[in-house]
């Protein structure tokens, strides 16, 4: 699938499909319609496909980060979805931290079994991303729970 067919679709399951996105970005139904389909004369830009995203993930409705999706492939990234700002980062528990720790272990593990035969085969490259991208996006909630908990240490002593 490409980046166009990844918003494409993201609209058509947005609730009230092409004539919501259409209304929430202040342009005309036949126009969003237009650029989705690229018809000539009409190009759908990066920040309405970015605002189009957003509103998806918002709306949480499925495909929503296909084009987020894609454009990190594009790139050869990684996209990591992390939780929304603030969901369930009251408090930084050992359990969170050895959460952390069990899934370093398990990239260690796949990364280790994988290299055995002194290959890696495609299988085997994914499962390696996949686990990664797992450990980084647990770390980045780890980093979001510690600025949670600084923001309301700097808070308690700044008399907020």
């Amino acid at each position: 699938m490409d980046v166009l067919d990844s918003v494409r679709r993201a609209v058509r399951h947005y609730p009230g499909g092409v004539e919501a996105v259409a209304a929430r970005l202040g342009k005309s139904p036949s126009t969003l319609e237009k650029e989705l389909r690229a018809a000539p004369q009409y190009k759908l830009g990066a920040v309405d496909a970015a605002e189009i995203a957003a509103m998806c993930v918002d709306a949480g409705t499925q495909h929503c980060l296909e084009y987020p999706t894609r454009v990190a492939e594009a790139v050869g990234c990684t996209l990591l979805a992390l939780p929304p700002h603030g969901h369930g980062l009251d408090e930084v528990t050992a359990a969170a931290v050895a959460e952390l720790m069990r899934d370093l272990a398990e990239v260690v593990t796949t990364v280790t079994n994988a290299d055995k035969d002194n290959e890696i085969s495609t299988r085997e490259l994914r499962d390696i991303q996949a686990k990664w991208a797992e450990l980084v996006g647990a770390g980045q909630v780890l980093l979001q729970m510690m600025q949670a908990k600084h923001d309301r240490t700097m808070a308690k002593w700044e008399g907020k």
